[in-house]
């Protein structure tokens, strides 16, 4: 059975593709309304694909959609940014704790991770958004070695709202906290390597409770005051009441 291409859909994916970046670039700011008509005109396109494509950002949760309103670039706050690395401690954990097991039976290929790293490496020192994505693309290269497909796109997904929180919430990823975040990075990879299951998941969970602890940096004493009374913050992230 042969089935006829659909260009309409791939239209679509190539517009939120383009809305996405506009988005995490900040042509488009948080509260922002996205019109279908002005971005039909602006794409050359009709709007049934620019509907689509809002739909796919929407299900990212990049766009709101809201009634009598229509299509709302989202406004990121504290609870979501926790919510994101709750996702990432767990699953983090369990796709590292797999690539343990796999390296204890030979199985595992470090040829991205390690591609990666040198990458990361590189940005060091150097623009700020480059390593924001070398850092992200490296931790997803680390979760991709447990080998648990619908666990790495489900943390790929995250790392998308992650980009939106540092753009969004003015985390500013400073030169001098480079070689610290990299060295944890190396940390957590060599003790997969060693196949050390509680190391490699305990250095892991440190990582997450450091980035909520970067991300806190924004807010005032009195805000960060209000934040330790997030049930994520005390049961999950464990992180002390302490700048």
């Amino acid at each position: 059975m042969t089935f006829e291409a659909l260009p309409s859909a791939r239209t679509a994916e190539l517009l939120a593709d383009q809305i996405r970046e506009a988005i995490l670039v900040g042509t488009y700011k948080p509260g922002d309304r996205l019109i279908e008509q002005d971005l039909s005109d602006s794409f050359g396109t009709s709007r049934g694909p620019i509907r689509e494509a809002i739909r796919l950002l929407a299900s990212e949760g990049l766009i709101e959609l809201r009634k009598n309103r229509g299509a709302i670039v989202s406004a990121p706050n504290f609870d979501d940014v926790l919510e994101v690395y709750a996702i990432r401690m767990s699953l983090g954990s369990i796709a590292i704790s797999h690539a343990c097991h796999a390296q204890k039976h030979g199985q595992l290929d470090t040829t991205i991770v390690n591609k990666k790293l040198a990458q990361l490496n590189k940005a060091i020192g150097g623009n700020a958004f480059a390593m924001v994505s070398a850092d992200l693309d490296f931790q997803t290269a680390l979760i991709e070695l447990g080998s648990l497909p619908r666990i790495t796109e489900t943390f790929q997904q995250t790392a998308v709202d992650i980009s939106v929180f540092v753009r969004f919430l003015g985390i500013r990823y400073e030169a001098a906290d480079h070689k610290d975040l990299v060295a944890r990075h190396i940390a957590v990879l060599d003790a997969i390597l060693e196949g050390d299951v509680d190391k490699a998941v305990g250095l892991w969970t440190n990582h997450i409770r450091q980035s909520v602890r970067e991300f806190m940096r924004p807010f005032s004493d009195t805000e960060i005051v209000e934040l330790f009374e997030r049930p994520l913050m005390q049961d999950v992230f464990e992180v002390e009441n302490a700048r």
